[in-house]
């Protein structure tokens, strides 16, 4: 019995070269599409890692490249801002400084560095002071016109009461019609004109100036225009409701009349 499995043995390991010898030679095209499957079954992993090592490759420099360019884009957004903030300044510096040669007065250029966030637009402190030659009392101008008043002096530094402030007191003149009266402050961002004449014709949209009647405040800086007007509560006389031409919240610097 051993001899005989072990002959059949033989002949099943002779046979099956054999067989697949002969599928070779009458098959040859079958065995070519096994061969390719055989291949591409073999190395399919391979391909597959490969391709994923490539990918997670081709990422990561996509996730730097992409970091680079944002922080290139971050850079080059903060130069454009910062050079529309000097175009702004010079256009303002310009302005300021025809103002300036405009009223022929001696003054003292100043930034202004700090505002009282509980007193918005009622003050605001400037880098220049007693040392710089401002004086207590000084009008303050912008390149469109009074904004206030010097009302407290240290060595380096000066406070300004702004026009809307309760406490600012100016003489004011109608341009076109010369009427006068008392400019102040209302508090909430506006200036009143008071004491103008009860007959008078006075008109909206007319432009209220500096009456030059006080040491402060040279004749015919630009106040601002009239928005409103009506009765004083006393019936004598009208009362004109004025917007600042220059609005203090949107000044940095600013000059002082000495």
């Amino acid at each position: 019995m051993p001899k005989f499995f072990a002959r059949k043995s033989s002949l099943v390991a002779i046979a099956v070269p054999l067989g697949v010898a002969v599928l070779f030679i009458v098959f040859p095209s079958f065995f070519r599409i096994v061969r390719i499957v055989s291949v591409k079954i073999i190395t399919f992993p391979l391909i597959v890692s490969n391709s994923a090592g490539k990918y997670l490759i081709s990422k990561k420099e996509l996730e730097r490249k992409n970091l680079d360019l944002k922080a290139k884009v971050a850079e080059l957004s903060l130069k454009i801002a910062r050079s529309e903030d000097l175009v702004a300044e010079n256009k303002r510096l310009k302005n300021l400084l025809a103002f300036k040669s405009s009223i022929n007065y001696e003054t003292v250029s100043a930034e202004i560095i700090a505002r009282d966030p509980n007193n918005w637009i009622g003050s605001f402190t400037i880098n220049k002071g007693e040392s710089g030659g401002v004086r207590k009392g000084a009008a303050v101008c912008s390149a469109k016109g009074l904004v206030g008043r010097v009302s407290d002096v240290g060595s380096e530094t000066s406070l300004v009461m702004l026009v809307t402030h309760p406490g600012f007191r100016a003489g004011g003149m109608l341009k076109g019609t010369r009427l006068h009266g008392v400019v102040k402050g209302d508090g909430k961002g506006y200036v009143t004109m008071l004491y103008l004449p009860l007959d008078s014709d006075v008109a909206t949209g007319e432009i209220v100036i500096t009456s030059g009647f006080s040491r402060e405040f040279p004749k015919g800086i630009i106040i601002g225009r009239i928005m409103s007007v009506e009765k004083s509560k006393t019936g004598l006389f009208k009362n004109a409701l004025i917007l600042p031409e220059a609005n203090a919240c949107d000044q940095e610097e600013v000059i002082c009349l000495k």
